[in-house]
């Protein structure tokens, strides 16, 4: 069995699904070149291997409810989603405060692509509930992926100001790092992971000490620097081998890079590691099809490049 720190988690974190949208909007909308291509999907994908590991790893103690959020059953079947929309505003008019409500409304325009609705959403949640961490790091996530990356950066700032160990908000700065294509704003967020790695390892935080290190393979990717990438989940799996973070991150870059049979192996090792009924189980169908997709289409790049 894996460790226990690896089987908690809120199954209904809506940043889970989140970041699945933002995967696949961001490999789909993004000007492809040949090398890029590759690099620009490798660290998408690992990038929502990443996010989700983070949520499924949240705190036991979290406020949050452990049971999805949703519209009521009738409004599911019986409604588009605009009137969805319009009937959970409707309840808002009369409950203000309805927490339920506003986190379905808010799922509902960030499906829909109304990332400024959603953000505003947010703000009203985190009124609420101040104390609420999780509401300013899906924000600056969704400032980042809306293009207003300085605004994004400095939500991330001012989380890690008050938790310098929350790998998540550092995992916003690399991707608005990478966002911006700023060498500069890589290295400087590097060498604060490395920091924080150091101080992970003085205080004994060993779960933290992970989730530094998995940063430090994405930015690997980000680099184009698949083997060193790959080096650093093999010392994970070494660390903790019961942890099937390192496989699915080690099959996903295999398969993208067309090493088909190293990647099953990873796959393997994943499926066999990861409990039944956990979250993670859930979103790998969805990675794997948009990681072939993405693969296939590099792969027809190539072969028209050579004719």
């Amino acid at each position: 069995m894996p460790p226990p720190e690896l089987v908690r988690g809120k199954t209904d974190d809506v940043f889970s699904d989140f970041a699945l949208l933002y995967t696949v909007h961001s490999n789909c909308t993004s000007v492809i070149s040949m090398e890029n291509s590759r690099r620009n999907i490798l660290n998408h994908i690992v990038s929502l291997i990443f996010s989700l590991a983070q949520n499924l790893r949240s705190s036991i103690g979290s406020k949050s409810s452990g049971a999805p959020v949703s519209a009521p059953a009738a409004v599911e079947t019986a409604f588009s989603d605009e009137d969805k929309e319009r009937v959970l505003e409707e309840n808002l008019l009369l409950n203000p405060n309805d927490v339920g409500a506003l986190r379905s409304l808010m799922e509902m325009k960030i499906q829909s692509r109304k990332i400024a609705k959603a953000i505003g959403i947010i703000d009203r949640l985190m009124e609420i509930d101040p104390s609420d961490t999780e509401w300013p790091l899906l924000k600056s996530h969704l400032y980042a992926y809306s293009g207003e990356v300085e605004t994004a950066k400095n939500g991330f700032n001012e989380i890690l100001a008050k938790d310098p160990f929350r790998a998540e908000a550092y995992h916003g700065l690399v991707m608005a790092a990478s966002k911006s294509k700023s060498t500069q704003d890589l290295m400087e967020i590097e060498k604060r992971i490395e920091e924080g790695m150091k101080l992970c390892k003085k205080q004994g935080k060993k779960a933290e000490f992970r989730d530094f290190k998995l940063l430090e393979a994405q930015i690997r990717v980000i680099e184009g620097k698949h083997d060193e990438a790959l080096k650093v989940y093999q010392e994970l799996v070494k660390e903790e081998p019961r942890d099937f973070r390192p496989y699915i991150c080690q099959g996903i870059i295999y398969t993208l890079l067309r090493k088909n049979n190293e990647a099953e192996k990873n796959f393997e090792k994943f499926r066999r590691l990861v409990p039944k009924g956990h979250p993670y189980a859930t979103y790998f169908d969805e990675t794997m099809i948009a990681t072939k997709v993405f693969a296939q289409k590099m792969e027809n790049e190539i072969a028209m490049s050579k004719k």
